[in-house]
């Protein structure tokens, strides 16, 4: 949709430069992530909104490759991504009150996944060595959740164990920068499938654990 609608005031750009262009590179960038429907559902404990929950840094690596034609160009990468998640509960039987303050009740989880991106791109700058451009598109997300790490701290139950998808959708806004061969890309994904199936505690019952997570990346990288 976002090509059609911008084919029309670009027309006499693309007859002067409408020859196919194919380029392959590599970026390196630090990942954020953050949640829109956190809903977790373990026994005495509710998810605590007043702290920021996702206050540690990931790493991603990603080769890709691009197919440009005049201003407009396609892209995909395998993006090999590190997160990190953190989430702070209120133990709902032991409410605070003034003078008195709870333990630090958190959820630690660090993951290894591996992301795979389709982006539709448009350059509404490009003067010498100088762009700019917009991109969009769907990011599948897969997650080796064989080598997951969790750390449940200060909670009454043992044995939690987070039970994740293997597999996740987002939708991707970004903005580009490139300086020559040099570029810098900020994007935003926005989750579209729950990242979590369910919490499992010792005894086998099952919490139920609804949310999808947000993704703020900056990357740089250089284009051959």
């Amino acid at each position: 949709m976002l090509l059609l609608f911008l084919l029309p005031t670009d027309i006499a750009a693309q007859g002067r430069n409408d020859k196919l262009h194919f380029n392959v590179g590599v970026k390196v960038g630090f990942q954020a992530v953050t949640y829109n429907d956190p809903d977790f559902e373990i026994k005495g404990y509710i998810f605590d909104h007043d702290n920021i929950q996702s206050n540690k840094i990931g790493y991603a690596l990603a080769p890709f490759l691009r197919l440009t034609k005049g201003r407009y160009y396609i892209q995909t990468e395998t993006t090999l991504g590190i997160t990190n998640h953190n989430f702070n509960f209120k133990d709902k039987e032991e409410p605070i009150t003034e003078g008195t303050q709870q333990g630090n009740i958190v959820y630690d989880l660090k993951t290894y996944c591996l992301q795979v991106p389709i982006l539709f791109g448009y350059s509404f700058v490009n003067e010498g060595k100088f762009g700019m451009s917009i991109f969009t598109g769907p990011r599948t997300k897969f997650t080796f959740t064989t080598y997951s790490q969790q750390d449940f701290r200060n909670f009454k139950q043992e044995g939690l164990n987070e039970v994740l998808s293997k597999q996740t959708y987002y939708w991707e806004i970004g903005l580009g920068v490139n300086i020559d061969r040099v570029f810098f890309d900020f994007v935003y994904d926005i989750g579209i499938s729950d990242v979590s199936k369910y919490i499992l505690d010792k005894s086998g019952e099952r919490h139920k654990s609804t949310r999808r997570d947000n993704i703020l990346s900056l990357s740089v990288g250089l284009m051959f």
